[in-house]
């Protein structure tokens, strides 16, 4: 019986011994698990550190580059402000012989590369020309819109409806659900009668 109960006893021991080594592999795997994610935070916060400062690096040369670019664009503004250089700006340099090609001449006085004249316009002619091209943009606005709105009013139309417009093509005054498809639209459903139609 003693070896019984000595048996039983090793049994019991054994079974408390591998319940407290399982014990302490567990917390060993729980507390590696927290230095795991704390090692895995700390290397998270280095890379997003690293990334940022990489990011503001890049963005800090790219400013850099513009402003070189910028000041570099002023420099040669400034020093083609006389007349010669201008012209030295539209010359071949000699780098490309031409003369035997009209083609080639003809193209390069396409891009602006031919010989070209530059002449110092008087103040008078520069608000002339700024005029004009007001004027022009002015035109061709209005041209936009007008026929912006022939296309609205048709595509209306073709969709089933009849709109009616203001006469400056700014508002809809009216729109109607066309009952017949083979309904023409009056000449005043554009506002004007002349340039649209």
């Amino acid at each position: 019986m003693k070896s019984e109960e000595k048996n039983n006893n090793s049994s019991m021991l054994l079974a408390l011994l591998l319940f407290i080594g399982a014990g302490i592999l567990i917390v060993g795997y729980l507390f590696s698990d927290n230095l795991n994610s704390e090692k895995k935070l700390v290397k998270s916060a280095r890379f997003e550190k690293s990334v940022n400062r990489h990011l503001m690096m890049t963005n800090d040369r790219i400013q850099m580059e513009q402003q070189k670019m910028q000041i570099e664009s002023e420099r040669m503004l400034n020093r083609g402000a006389g007349i010669g250089d201008l012209e030295n700006v539209y010359r071949n340099e000699n780098v490309l012989d031409l003369s035997h090609d009209q083609r080639a001449q003809d193209v390069a006085q396409e891009i602006g590369r031919g010989q070209r004249e530059v002449t110092a316009d008087s103040p008078g002619d520069i608000i002339q020309r700024e005029v004009m091209s007001q004027q022009q943009l002015q035109e061709y606005s209005e041209e936009y819109k007008k026929e912006y709105a022939r296309q609205f009013v048709e595509n209306a139309r073709q969709g089933g409806y009849q709109v009616i417009l203001s006469k400056d093509l700014s508002r809809v005054i009216s729109v109607k659900p066309i009952r017949e498809k083979g309904m023409k639209l009056p000449s005043s459903a554009y506002g004007t009668s002349s340039p649209l139609q």
